[in-house]
């Protein structure tokens, strides 16, 4: 069980040596009101919006159980019949939340959203072979270590709860 936790905490997050102090333009604000959107926007609601009413989601490790229940909901239903739109717009609000619940409880780190652009900046060695897509726009870092929350969305979306939100954030807090 603990060589599984290791492992898992190693794929979760990479601590970066070299990186360079953060100075860097940070979206902290927009993912702030992304996490908001994840289960309040009503005019352009998730999919799926109903399975979140009358839930607690306050942000806490313990309401991302909810929203990995919200996405075994969603692979029940079949990522084929949502649009393209409908899957951003879930993995972004998602990834968000998931990432505020984890700016929000980590108290041993200061970590901030950048975008993939300036993760590049951040650590270009890191990041040399990686290329902007979905998974990747916007990361969470302390400045020297990078943790992914859109990626792990979409990971939980293909393969179930393996990827659990829960398990995730609780282990991208312990990597100190």
């Amino acid at each position: 069980m603990k060589k599984f936790f290791l492992s898992l905490i190693t794929l979760l997050s990479f601590s970066v040596t070299n990186a360079k102090p953060l100075q860097v333009d940070q979206i902290n604000e927009t993912f702030d009101d992304l996490a908001y959107m994840f289960n309040n926007e009503q005019k352009d609601p998730i999919y799926k919006l109903d399975f979140l009413k009358n839930r607690k989601l306050d942000f806490s490790y313990n309401s991302l159980k909810i929203v990995d229940q919200y996405l075994i909901e969603i692979r029940k239903i079949g990522l084929d019949k949502l649009s393209n739109e409908e899957f951003t717009r879930i993995v972004v609000r998602t990834g968000a939340y998931v990432g505020k619940t984890i700016r929000k409880n980590d108290k041993s780190e200061q970590w901030n959203w950048v975008d993939f652009e300036n993760a590049q900046k951040i650590s270009p060695e890191f990041f040399k072979d990686s290329e902007k897509s979905l998974a990747y726009a916007a990361v969470l870092t302390d400045g020297q270590q990078f943790t992914f929350p859109l990626n792990k969305v979409i990971k939980f979306l293909n393969n179930g709860e393996e990827d659990s939100l829960y398990f995730y954030a609780l282990s991208s807090s312990l990597l100190k």
